[in-house]
């Protein structure tokens, strides 16, 4: 996420530190400091359009941006592993006085939002161009249990003990947060599936998705088609699975192309096209970085090189390009094709795979899997077809979150931010 305004990376991991140590401080057991992590480390993730975010951070007026909590929770609630992150998520801009009463149906949810409130609130509180520790009493005054009531006061009277320490104040302008994070959480095991991958990797694909009106169900589509291909081409179980989570995140880099690139409807500049052409670089970062498995990484960013070498960002040619990039390349060009676009209406089946056939024998990409998506192209369009029909659904859903939680807000953010 650090991707979409590198201005203000770090913001989330740096919040989740300070929220952890506010629950160890807290004495909160395991199961609700993991949930506490899941929620902190992804509390931002429903600022889709982050154009505002970066604006309301500055100017410490993150109220204005408050409906980002409930699409948060929107795009997390229902994947069982984040639920209860999902219901913290929810709350992390709700004021102590309108729940001081316990009206929250999970205790939990209330108190861990209030945790990642004040450690929100205090990241931002601190000048990234000042000595912290000249700083630090200034800042921990601003938060004072006896004056501050829009914050749970066992929230700020563990605060208060960890503002004493200078470490504590090093600690949250470090720039090895990240390992600090890690190292304050060594203790939680949990087992990860399969299926929590995929649903990690559909989380991201909606973000993605959602940054553009054009392309909102394009990630699922061009899953679907590949998924279809390397069935059709014998691909085993576990190569499946593998070819699903590519799919669906083979545009991650494109969170960090500015909103206004991505929307823009006429032609695009040399510069606006360099940026373009640098998202699927991020990808293939992005995903060795986090340790996906190096197949998830290539046929994830592959999908822009060319067989004869004159794709991007690495000038791979047929030989260095394995089965599951070639298919990930016509997943993506087929699916492309047949989406409407502002400046154009989407192909029919047929038309998409005479384009793709003319493609393939330009040297682009490989001419055999054009041909099989020929011979089952009534199968492989129904499956796209299905697939992002029902993703659109929940699509739309989160839009709809979206301008209901905006229709209270200033207007000039409403026309603003769209999803």
């Amino acid at each position: 996420m650090d991707y979409i305004r590198p201005e203000i990376a770090g913001h989330q991991q740096r919040v989740a530190y300070i929220a952890m140590k506010l629950a160890e401080k807290m004495g909160l057991g395991d199961k609700d400091r993991l949930a506490l992590l899941l929620a902190a480390t992804l509390h931002d993730i429903g600022m889709i359009r982050s154009d505002r975010r970066v604006q309301a951070i500055r100017d410490n007026k993150m109220y204005l941006v408050r409906w980002h909590a409930r699409l948060g929770y929107e795009l997390l609630k229902d994947i069982e592993f984040f639920s209860q992150a999902a219901s913290i998520v929810l709350h992390h801009h709700t004021p102590w006085s309108m729940n001081a009463h316990g009206e929250a149906d999970d205790p939990m949810a209330f108190l861990g939002g209030q945790i990642i409130s004040l450690g929100d609130q205090v990241e931002i509180a601190i000048d990234r161009d000042r000595n912290i520790l000249d700083q630090s009493s200034s800042i921990a005054a601003r938060f004072d249990e006896t004056r501050m009531k829009t914050i749970h006061p066992d929230c700020l009277k563990a605060f208060q003990e960890l503002a004493k320490t200078e470490a504590f104040w090093l600690d949250c302008v470090s720039n090895r947060v990240q390992s600090l994070l890690m190292k304050s959480t060594g203790d939680f095991r949990t087992d990860i599936s399969s299926a929590i991958i995929t649903d990690i990797s559909e989380i991201f694909a909606r973000v993605v998705d959602s940054m553009n009106p054009w392309t909102a169900t394009h990630s699922m589509g061009v899953t679907a088609t590949a998924l279809a291909l390397a069935q059709l081409m014998r691909f085993c179980a576990s190569e499946q699975l593998y070819m699903k989570v590519a799919g669906l995140l083979h545009d991650l880099g494109k969170l960090s192309v500015p909103t206004e690139v991505l929307d823009k409807p006429s032609k695009l500049s040399s510069e606006e096209w360099a940026t373009i052409k640098g998202h699927t670089y991020h990808t293939y970062r992005l995903l060795e970085e986090i340790g996906f498995p190096l197949q998830i990484a290539e046929w994830a960013a592959f999908h822009h090189e060319r067989l004869d070498g004159k794709g991007y960002p690495f000038h791979l040619c047929f030989a260095d390009l394995t089965l599951g990039s070639r298919i990930m390349a016509v997943a993506d060009i087929y699916t492309a094709l047949t989406e409407n676009r502002p400046y154009r209406q989407g192909d029919a089946g047929e038309k998409a795979v005479s384009r793709l056939f003319v493609l393939a024998k330009n040297g682009a990409i490989d001419i055999d899997l054009v041909n099989v998506l020929a011979d089952n192209l009534e199968y492989v369009d129904n499956c796209r077809r299905t697939a992002q029909a029902e993703y659109a659904e929940r699509q739309n859903q989160i839009s709809r979150t979206l301008f209901e939680e905006m229709s209270g807000e200033d207007s000039s953010i409403m026309e603003e931010i769209t999803c």
